[in-house]
């Protein structure tokens, strides 16, 4: 009888133990980290947890998370000029001793005029637990107040609950939304890399302030900046104005229209949280001192150093790759100016130059509408359009045949009879299309200082922009503008004669290739169908064209029937982007040891300790293919990338692209080419030279890799 009470009794404490081991082995319903949602299809807000159980550490990461329909936001701890912020009693919670919210980085919202600070498509807001008895069970008992707007606002109530047992800590199925949350609450500004110089206040008129800050370090390039102000005795002010001076590693930021006086400001202390438009963000504070009106003089936001660096880069781009066809235009036409009076050269010169500083106002002037638009900008987008590529091939193929003497269009030096007789007609006007064609090509080059001084104008207002690009324009203009001041120097140009005629037909040939690297970039952004029936269009326009010269000279024996079907040929073409030929195939982003960009990706590789460098191209961006087929894509580079421990991304601007565009901005660029090394060395990237070469590259991975590099040496 002992003997089967024993065994009964072991048997008993088995099944019992058994019974113990699957209770553990299986996972938690997953309401023991989550209440249901209370709210209606607009908007509705639940309870969450990280873990499934409180553990023994007294810590639970909990979190708010309020679901927003599409075209709903929800609003932030200071929701700016209107709104309800969201508001949490705790009442009624057991073994609950402290919860503190934290507050994302917030987004701004413009309705009827008022600016608005909050969240779009639904936010969590992370909340860090404290239990008064560690290891004991948990009661929350939530009650959240809050409002969610679309065109009206709708204020929400909702009784949230949620018991966690006592228990192994594990991690719930809601552990990865409350890490993205407590992720995206800002940090410091040395964080960011960035360290506040001076903040001040100044009298904008009428009873209104405008406040500046000064941010400095190697972090100083942001990208769509925002900054949010708490603190302000009423009102929210609009977005700020944004000087960034990568070069000296500074960052100015100026808001205006602050509805309070300056007075009431200086010495206040007052709270902002700086937003990048990407991920990164910081609160920090300050107490504005108060500064004169003059020390917010628009001019004091251009630096001197951007101003020079816009004029330098425009003078490069005299000797860049994408200006050789107008290069060869300009020699033709100084060859037919030499033997000219001095008035004429100098005031043709003065038309060309004009003509390029037109060209520059006028990209100015689309970029500062698109901008206002809220559209993507940037320095060459005008490739990314099958518009824009269609037209300048046509345009290519004619000044083709007007440099073989096939017709006669309103371009300086441009046919055979004025090259050798150095007759004119219309030339001021042909001049300034000379400029205006200057400027078209030169804008699928980065020269150096370009980058920067093109960050630094779309960053800002319509003023700074036009300042920069003229700056820009009277770089690039330079030459041209200083011979027109000095009419002799082009007396030293050879005198026209029977060479400048073979030399136009070379010339003529470079123009057509030039219009076959814009089908390329055409097949790549439409399709190749569409390159192809471009194409057949444009040799048609030449075929045409030779058949009118050869018919009786430039005017032919049917002058309006040719020029009829030449414009019919031009206009079909011009349709192309308009029919089914736009099948947009994918564009090869990588090949070779380089894969697709994924922005994502960047973070986590480098924590494994991998090197990752990402390339930013475009197929209209030549500067972009000489760094690839030169650096990049050969030895000793392209074996280094080639190496497990290094990660190669190639993010393939040559169609427009959100996420790219986003990634670029994030650097304070608006242009292509951006080359960037990141690893345990430089988690924050090093960005490499527009123009670079392989030691530098290589000198790039090795300080990116760091700690981890030096000892696998």
């Amino acid at each position: 009888m002992r003997l089967l009470r024993s065994l009964s009794a072991w048997r008993l404490a088995g099944i019992a133990g058994a019974a113990a081991a699957v209770m553990l082995l299986l996972p938690w319903p997953a309401r023991a980290a989550a209440s249901g949602w209370v709210g209606d299809r607009h908007a509705a807000a639940r309870l969450i947890t990280a873990e499934r159980a409180t553990g023994s550490a007294g810590m639970v990461d909990a979190g708010i998370e309020i679901r927003l329909a599409s075209g709903w936001h929800a609003y932030w701890r200071d929701p700016g000029a209107a709104g309800l912020p969201p508001a949490i009693d705790w009442q009624g919670s057991r073994n609950l001793a402290a919860a503190k919210l934290a507050w994302p980085a917030p987004r701004r919202f413009t309705m009827a005029g008022l600016e608005t600070y909050g969240y779009a498509g639904g936010t969590v807001l992370p909340v860090a637990v404290t239990l008064e008895r560690p290891g004991a069970p948990l009661v929350l008992h939530a009650t959240v107040a809050y409002s969610a707007c679309r065109d009206v606002c709708v204020p929400y109530h909702a009784v949230l609950d949620l018991t966690l047992p006592a228990g192994i800590a594990a991690a719930g199925p809601e552990a990865g939304l409350i890490a993205a949350a407590r992720a995206a609450v800002p940090g410091t500004l040395s964080g960011l890399g960035l360290s506040l110089r001076s903040a001040s206040v100044s009298p904008d008129g009428k009873g209104r302030s405008a406040l500046a800050l000064e941010l400095a370090g190697p972090g100083a390039m942001l990208a769509r900046a925002d900054l949010f102000v708490e603190g302000l005795p009423q009102g929210a002010p609009g977005p700020p104005q944004v000087a960034t001076d990568g070069g000296q590693g500074r960052v100015a930021l100026l808001l205006r229209d602050i509805d309070s006086p300056a007075s009431r400001l200086a010495g206040r202390r007052l709270v902002f949280t700086l937003t990048d438009g990407t991920d990164r963000a910081a609160t920090f504070e300050a107490e504005p001192a108060l500064a004169p009106p003059a020390a917010f003089a628009g001019a004091a936001l251009i630096p001197l150093a951007v101003l020079g660096a816009a004029l330098l880069g425009g003078l490069l781009l005299n000797v860049m790759p994408c200006v050789l066809p107008v290069l060869s235009l300009k020699f033709l036409y100084l060859a037919r100016l030499a033997g000219s009076e001095r008035r004429t050269v100098r005031l043709e010169l003065l038309a060309t130059g004009g003509g390029i500083i037109a060209g520059f106002l006028l990209l100015a002037a689309g970029l500062i509408a698109l901008k206002e638009f809220g559209a993507a900008i940037g320095w060459g987008i005008q490739f990314q359009s099958p518009w824009f590529l269609v037209a300048m091939t046509m345009v290519m193929v004619l000044f083709a045949a007007d440099l073989w003497g096939w017709i006669s269009i309103a371009m300086p030096g441009s046919n055979e009879a004025a090259a050798l007789t150095g007759r004119v007609h219309g030339r001021h006007s042909r001049a300034v299309l000379v400029g205006l064609f200057a400027t078209l090509l030169s804008t699928s080059c980065t020269a150096p200082f370009i980058g920067t001084a093109v960050g630094f104008a779309l960053s800002r207002g319509p003023l700074e922009i036009i300042a920069i690009f003229v700056a820009m324009g009277l770089g690039l203009a330079a030459p041209t503008l200083t011979a027109a001041a000095v009419p002799a120097l082009v007396k030293l140009a050879p005198r026209p004669g029977r060479w400048t005629i073979w030399l136009s037909r070379i010339f003529g040939g470079l123009l057509l290739a030039t219009a076959i690297w814009l089908l390329a970039v055409l097949a790549r952004i439409m399709s190749v169908d569409a390159a192809l029936v471009v194409a057949g269009l444009a040799l048609a326009l030449l075929g045409v064209l030779a058949v009118r010269r050869t018919a009786g000279g430039p005017i032919g024996a049917h002058p309006r029937a040719s020029g009829g079907l030449s414009a019919a040929l031009v206009l079909a073409a011009l349709l192309v982007p308009m029919t089914g030929l736009n099948s947009r195939p994918g564009v090869a982003d990588a090949s070779g040891n380089w894969q697709p960009f994924v922005r994502t990706s960047i973070a986590p590789n480098v924590a494994r300790g991998r090197t990752v460098i990402v390339n930013v191209t475009a197929a209209w961006c030549l500067i972009c293919q000489v760094n690839e087929v030169t650096v990049l894509d050969r030895d000793p580079v392209a074996a280094r990338i080639a190496r497990t421990d290094v990660l190669a991304m190639r993010a393939d601007w040559t169609r427009a692209d959100a996420s790219i565009t986003n990634y670029l901005e994030s650097f304070g660029r608006y242009g292509v080419p951006l080359d960037v090394v990141y690893g345990p060395g430089a988690p924050g990237g090093i960005v490499l030279p527009d123009l670079m070469t392989a030691p530098e590259v290589i000198r790039a991975l090795d300080r990116a890799a760091g700690e981890a590099r030096a000892a696998e040496r």
